[in-house]
């Protein structure tokens, strides 16, 4: 089975600049080793927006279909409403986009 996104919950992730916001991805495989996170401006995972990071919450209960993440957004951050990212996973190993789903801003 793929790795997947099926939705982000709490859509939109509200990330206040120069804080963080706990969330949870809800997907499938999402515990295969291997894999970056990563705020991208678009779904292909190409402009990444290195204000913001996103990585697994290592004291959250992890599982195959969830899993618990932050994001954290630096003091530069655009607060920009209109400027949705996208959450993107990408495998390490190939450096393959194996999924994305949109949803983060930063308020």
């Amino acid at each position: 089975m793929p790795i997947d996104i099926k939705y982000l919950e709490e859509n939109p992730i509200e990330v206040p600049k120069g804080g963080i916001k706990y969330f949870d991805i809800v997907g499938d495989e999402l515990l295969t080793t291997d894999l970056e996170f990563y705020a991208s401006f678009d779904q292909a995972g190409a402009r990444r927006d290195n204000e913001i990071k996103v990585y697994v919450d290592k004291f959250g209960t992890k599982k195959e279909e969830r899993l618990p993440m932050i994001a954290e957004a630096t003091e530069k951050a655009d607060s920009d409403p209109a400027k949705v990212r996208w959450v993107v996973i990408k495998l390490t190993t190939n450096k393959n986009i194996e999924d994305a789903a949109q949803g983060l801003i930063v308020i």
